[in-house]
């Protein structure tokens, strides 16, 4: 049996890491460069999860299969991300708030899509890499879609692609509660990357491709059982509406997945120097920009339930006599204060919100003035 390291090597021809460089390099980054003079205030975050995936699966796989070799698929595939987290960094996207879970959820994607791509070269030679391609192109174009049109494609489909598991991974770990709510996602990426390795030790025989396509069947039923959190939506119209009666709150019991979130944000709240700045009322319009920020970008399930959890905070950190009057003016004159501590929203598992600070102050006006009126709850 020949070890994946003494397969003979497909052509390394100069189009096949062109292709590599255009798909895995110059295509996420185009896109990012795209999205910087975007009306929104954070879209590098928000989106960094589709970009980083894409970027990865380009890389990594059709390396992968371009070299014949695993190591050099998984060493570019972590080149790239890395410099394209770099590069979204110079344009602005927020410091990482889990760059543990970041790191994590990369080297997995990245290990299981060069994976895939030293099996295309074991099983096709030097035809594996163009096989790369057409499977690079095409869960691209359904991560795209997904990406730009929620709700366009199934759910069940979506649970079927790898590209899939690495978005929800990675953009859990950018704007989310690390790599705990993301587990299956990261689980499936990882034994599907081990069982395409063993299929390819194990050509040529074709009886193995059986045991890949069941492992992956499982571990995508496996997603579908225990989804990861959604991603914020990129919606940039409701990002820079600066009106309407949108205040989200409810109070039945999360699930288990955003349960953990929202312990989470409990957790880092305790250590955020917002929460315990030393004006009253400024320490409330921080805690308000808690549940603001999340509303602005739609991010269900999480932002429905943190409402309860700033008014608990509130509760904790203003003085019972002053609290409803302390609400009542920053509803009545959202204008006044600062906003700055939306910035560092992600040192507590939350996107930031940079740019037009009307549509977050309208936001934290419309929470004040909910949360001024006890045991106000219910959505809107």
């Amino acid at each position: 049996m020949r070890s994946l390291s003494s397969a003979q090597p497909p052509a390394r021809s100069f189009l096949a890491w062109l292709v590599v460089v255009l798909a895995g390099l110059a295509a996420p980054a185009l896109a990012m460069l795209m999205l910087v003079d975007a009306p929104a205030p954070a879209p590098l975050a928000l989106v960094g999860g589709p970009i980083l995936a894409v970027g990865l699966m380009g890389v990594g796989m059709i390396s992968a299969a371009a070299a014949g070799r695993l190591w050099v698929g998984l060493l570019l595939a972590l080149l790239s991300g890395a410099g394209l987290i770099l590069l979204a960094r110079e344009l602005g996207m927020p410091a990482l708030p889990h760059p543990f879970s970041t790191g994590m959820a990369v080297i997995i994607a990245g290990f299981s899509f060069a994976s895939r791509g030293a099996l295309f070269a074991r099983s096709a030679a030097a035809r594996g890499w163009w096989i790369a391609i057409f499977v690079v192109a095409g869960e691209a174009a359904m991560l795209w879609t997904a990406s730009a049109l929620p709700g366009a494609l199934p759910d069940w489909l979506l649970v079927l692609l790898p590209a899939q598991w690495a978005s929800v991974a990675i953009q859990t770990a950018l704007t989310g509660t690390g790599t705990r709510a993301a587990s299956s996602a990261l689980f499936a990426l990882a034994g599907t990357g081990a069982v395409t390795l063993l299929v390819a030790r194990l050509l040529p025989r074709r009886w193995p491709y059986l045991l890949m396509f069941t492992a992956w069947l499982a571990l995508s039923a496996l997603v579908w059982v225990r989804p990861g959190p959604p991603a914020p939506r990129a919606d940039l119209a409701v990002a820079a509406a600066p009106a309407g009666r949108i205040a989200p709150m409810v109070m039945t019991p999360p699930d288990a997945a955003t349960a953990s979130a929202l312990a989470r944000v409990q957790r880092q709240i305790e250590k955020w120097p917002a929460a315990a700045e030393g004006d009253l009322t400024q320490r409330a319009r921080n805690l308000l920009l808690i549940a603001a920020v999340p509303d602005l970008y739609d991010t269900e399930p999480l932002q429905s339930h943190l409402p309860a959890l700033v008014a608990a905070e509130l509760d904790a950190r203003l003085p019972a006599d002053r609290r409803a009057a302390i609400l009542a003016a920053i509803a009545a004159d959202p204008s006044a204060g600062s906003v700055a501590a939306r910035e560092t929203l992600p040192a507590l598992g939350l996107p930031a919100n940079l740019g037009d600070e009307a549509p977050v102050r309208n936001r934290m006006a419309l929470y004040a003035a909910r949360l001024a009126v006890p045991h106000e709850a219910g959505p809107t």
